[in-house]
């Protein structure tokens, strides 16, 4: 484990004052010497990352005496009310936070939406080296593209991380152990995927916790996502087994696809299918193409991207999403499944089921599978709600972006 000049310091001055008469000026003293240094505690005397009410009071005799700020102790006096601040991430793990978060590297890309969303991108110190590749992100959110990328959760740049001095890191739930492991103990580390049907708003608002960001969050969920996805989720709940057809979902290439555990299975079956591998214990794999054919599934939905360009907010030419449903259409092994002799096979904008864009995506995969019972529903307009009212950005999806082709 790492451990900076801050951590060796804040145990010597723990070490002093364990030996040190509990006297008015020797704390006075100490905690002018540790109360803002970057990773303890504002006000925290005795090493425990918690204001007491002695702490409080020592502090606003500080003020009196003209040792700190009024902003200073308003920060000591808020930590004393808020503060700790204790979830369960999505690795199981249990973690408190001690103070106000004020500089965060996002890892996972869902959580860097999701945390500009509720208004503290300004927070955000740290980016995937990643994160440009998707055009959502660089169109609509513009200035976090040039911030500071100290590589990926699972390739990270540890001195790089370091002198960025972040108070918290988010990553997906494969990285946190690992991470906690490498970086000094005055960096959280948080699990959060944020990708998940199943799990976002419950990981979406344990974030807003730790980040005191409730209320905007809440205009959110209740405002989009719960708002559509319930409407969709109504629907669906009661369909029997024979009328959720099968469902083969491709990722990027020929035949990689999804198993039991991925989220795509979830985003399935609540739009009300059923994807051919729902048993298939496996998260994502390369599986041989005789496995579809013997499933002979209902629907074909291929994932694209915008590295093509395919598909995405900034592509405004369907050629290249045509061209590759006529690829999979034209494939001899599946010319006898249902989906290619009833011409059911899609191409779909892999953003949109993930993260903030979540009910976007699940309203077009609803359209595809249960077209009767969601001709009412316009993703189109929901795109539009969406950039409008939570990223206050202009966006005509009638006018730009292929979103899912051939067009529904």
């Amino acid at each position: 484990m790492y451990f900076s000049e801050i951590d060796i310091n804040m145990k010597f001055i723990r070490i002093i004052m364990k030996n040190c008469l509990r006297n008015g000026s020797i704390i006075l003293i100490i905690l002018a010497a540790i109360t803002f240094v970057h990773g303890a505690v504002p006000g925290d005397l005795d090493g425990d990352k918690i204001v007491s009410k002695d702490e409080l009071q020592m502090a606003e005799d500080q003020l009196r005496e003209g040792k700190i700020t009024s902003d200073q102790l308003e920060e000591i006096k808020h930590i004393k009310e808020n503060y700790p601040r204790t979830i369960v991430d999505c690795t199981n793990r249990t973690v408190t936070i001690y103070k106000p978060i004020k500089r965060i590297i996002a890892f996972g890309g869902y959580d860097t939406e999701t945390i500009s969303l509720m208004g503290d991108k300004e927070k955000i110190v740290g980016i995937p080296n990643y994160f440009k590749d998707i055009d959502f992100r660089w169109m609509f959110f513009p200035s976090l593209i040039n911030k500071t990328a100290p590589g990926s959760a699972s390739s990270p740049d540890l001195e790089m991380i370091l002198n960025l001095s972040p108070d918290l890191l988010t990553c997906w739930h494969y990285y946190p152990s690992k991470l906690e492991e490498q970086l000094p103990e005055n960096i959280t580390v948080v699990g959060l995927d944020l990708f998940d049907p199943k799990t976002f708003v419950d990981e979406a608002k344990k974030l807003a916790y730790i980040l005191e960001k409730e209320e905007a969050l809440d205009n959110y969920i209740d405002g989009f996502y719960s708002k559509n996805m319930d409407i969709i989720a109504e629907r669906t709940k009661d369909l029997p087994e024979e009328k959720r057809p099968m469902v083969y979902w491709e990722r990027l290439k020929p035949y990689e696809t999804f198993g039991s555990p991925n989220y795509i299975t979830r985003v399935i079956e609540l739009a009300g299918g059923k994807n051919i591998f729902a048993n298939d214990d496996f998260d994502i794999a390369e599986i041989d193409a005789e496995k579809v054919v013997k499933h002979n599934p209902d629907i074909i939905i291929r994932y694209a991207g915008t590295k093509g360009p395919e598909t995405g907010y900034s592509v405004d030419d369907p050629a290249q999403a045509e061209a590759l449903r006529n690829e999979i259409v034209q494939r001899p092994e599946l010319a006898q499944t249902n989906a290619v002799k009833n011409g059911r096979v899609y191409v779909m904008y892999m953003g949109l089921p993930l993260g903030i864009q979540g009910p976007i995506g699940e309203a077009y995969a609803a359209k595809i599978i249960q077209p009767d019972l969601f001709k009412d529903l316009d993703p189109q307009r929901m795109i539009q709600e969406f950039l409008s009212d939570f990223l206050d950005a202009q966006f005509d999806p009638r006018q730009h972006g292929v979103f899912i082709y051939p067009p529904l």
